[in-house]
């Protein structure tokens, strides 16, 4: 009930009626509008209107208006406009009846809910208090089951971030409205985030494994339907090379990073990941074979051995090498792996290059910068680019009309101190594109820009391309740190307990620690495996899109050229000394400023 008390006595008759009359209109107005839970930032695009946006977001001009006043008179692109949206209450069905249950030590939100045959949503509506990270001896309230309720022909799957019903029906096989009719509430809640899905079990079992609710798939626990997987491995070992009668020679030669290092590296790599699979219950036989880093030896192999045993050949390493083995083994259909090369080559319809192009990772960042660019308030963009990157520096000037490009000096190739710190401001965030692979550029650029931070100014180094030059000693990785420096990458060294294990078992076999080369021949030859194991071939193996190992991602597309290019990528910011993967950052403020 609503009252309004001690009305001024001057008020009367129709005059008394109508105030009192309007503070209840404006009281039961405020009393039933939705509540904001949060806002989301959308820039105008060109031609956008103001009904079109509204359409966009389910809500009136009116609204938009309300909290974006300048709007009133009229929007231009590039404007940035606060989007309400309104909280929902919604109340999910549970089963008739309730019980305590006591959180057992591992035990997750997923996990009981999964017991008792309910979402996660209604396991939080019986117990409003309860928080993502369950503390061990809590109770909770939870429904009463028979032995029955949890039918043996359905198991239960965990929606994730940003995937639809699109992406389910790939997955599943199962359609929108299947979907529905298993799961009543997607129909008045819709498809959320972390929602428990009922799967029948004859689906999820083919995909993911027995009862696997999963955050990122990988598919270990899946039933292989090729229980033995037949692998050849291509590398240039270049043994007859190795003075194996001189000791110091042969020390000096393994000491030293070359093609026989690399190609040893890698075989370890593929060795242990073997020795997994095995250890999973899957089969790996793997022949070796080496190509000395010959042509006329690359085409002795192939005229001497009959590939058509093998479900998949990885490598050769150099890019005309592999292209002379893919184009011989498409006839025969047997796909090739290129792992370890990063230049562009001829590709053909069995290749599959597990290193995304600098197209893909450039693309990768461009995203990242947009939606970082979508809740940022106009940032002084600074664009410094060699001759060989002008391509790169001309897209970066059309996305921010108002940044500077800087051309390095022609004859000593650096940019000078004073010519960067006039253009960078305290009052907005400072962003510097560093588009090269030059060494001196690297070097003195991110000395400069790290002497260039202050307290109240701040500087994020950005480049659409990391090459191999940012890991020459003379770059100072505490300087990366200190400028947040993020770029795209095909790896990500992580560092959580699934990577320290695989350390700690690799070099308990082989004497010393994994670098990169043998984790990404153990990531290879896991992805590889994995997919011929679970769909027969690795061509149909491309459909179960992305898989993640160690630290490499895969998800192979098809290209106009023929094969299959990877296009999973990460971008990854430095950190003090650490290494992180961002995501774009979600377009919501509580507030904006008023223009």
């Amino acid at each position: 009930m609503i009252s309004v008390l001690n009305l001024p006595l001057r008020l009367s008759g129709n005059k008394f009626f109508f105030v009192l009359a309007f503070m209840l209109c404006g009281l039961l107005g405020y009393a039933q509008q939705e509540e904001v839970s949060h806002f989301v930032v959308h820039k105008v695009s060109k031609r956008e209107t103001l009904d079109a946006i509204a359409a966009r977001y389910d809500i009136t001009t009116e609204q938009i208006i309300a909290y974006n006043p300048f709007a009133k008179k009229g929007i231009r692109k590039r404007d940035k406009l606060q989007i309400p949206r309104f909280k929902k209450t919604i109340k999910l069905p549970v089963a008739a009846g309730t019980l305590k249950h006591v959180v057992k030590p591992k035990e997750t939100l997923w996990r009981i809910a999964y017991t008792y045959s309910i979402s996660i949503d209604s396991l939080r509506s019986l117990n409003p208090h309860v928080k993502d990270t369950l503390a061990v001896g809590e109770t909770l309230i939870v429904p009463k089951i028979s032995n029955q309720t949890q039918d043996s022909q359905f198991s239960y799957y965990t929606v994730l971030p940003r995937e639809g019903f699109y992406r389910l029906e790939q997955k599943f096989g199962l359609s929108k409205e299947q979907l529905e009719a298993l799961n009543p509430e997607l129909i008045s809640v819709g498809l959320q985030a972390g929602m428990l899905l009922k799967i029948p079990k004859i689906q999820i079992d083919t995909l993911v494994g027995k009862n696997l609710v999963y955050a990122k798939p990988n598919f270990w626990d899946s039933t292989f339907v090729t229980p033995v997987v037949r692998v050849a491995l291509m590398a240039p070992f270049r043994l007859p090379r190795v003075e194996l009668d001189s000791v110091m020679q042969t020390q000096k030669t393994l000491s030293e990073r070359n093609l026989t290092t690399v190609a040893l590296d890698f075989y370890a790599g593929i060795l242990y990941a073997a020795d997994s699979l095995n250890s999973a219950g899957l089969s790996v036989e793997l022949t070796v074979l080496d190509t000395e880093n010959q042509r006329y030896i690359v085409e002795q192999l192939l005229n001497q051995h009959d590939f058509s045993q093998f479900d998949a050949v990885i490598g050769p390493f150099t890019p005309d090498n592999v292209s002379r083995v893919a184009q011989a083994l498409t006839f025969f259909n047997i796909p090739v792996i290129s792992p370890l090369s990063t230049r562009e080559f001829k590709s053909y319809n069995a290749l599959f290059n597990t290193i995304p192009s600098k197209q893909t990772l450039s693309k990768r960042l461009s995203i990242y910068i947009d939606s970082l660019d979508m809740v940022s308030e106009n940032p002084c963009v600074l664009i410094i680019a060699d001759d060989k990157n002008q391509n790169t520096a001309t897209k970066l000037k059309a996305q921010f009309p108002l940044s500077e490009i800087i051309s390095p000096d022609e004859r000593f190739g650096f940019v000078k101190p004073d010519v960067v710190d006039s253009l960078l401001t305290p009052t907005r965030q400072n962003w510097v594109f560093l588009e090269t692979e030059d060494l001196n550029l690297v070097t003195s650029m991110t000395s400069m820009l790290n002497a260039q931070q202050r307290d109240d100014r701040q500087v994020q180094l950005f480049t659409h391309y990391r090459s191999a030059t940012y890991d020459d000693p003379n770059v100072s990785q505490a300087h990366l740190g200190n400028l947040r420096f993020t770029y795209p990458s095909y790896f990500h060294e992580k560092q959580d307990s699934v990577r320290v294990n695989f350390d700690l078992g690799y070099k308990n076999r082989f004497g010393k620690a994994p670098n990169r080369t043998a984790v990404k021949a153990f990531d290879v030859m896991i992805d590889v495996a994995l997919r011929i194991a679970i769909k027969r071939s690795l061509f149909s193996g491309v459909s179960l899109g992305l898989l993640e190992q160690l630290q490499h991602r895969f998800e192979y597309k098809m290209i106009p050229s023929g094969g299959y290019q990877n296009t999973a990528t990460y971008t990854i910011q430095h950190q003090g000394f650490e290494s992180i993967e961002v995501e774009p950052p979600s377009n919501q403020l509580d507030s904006l400023s008023v223009r």
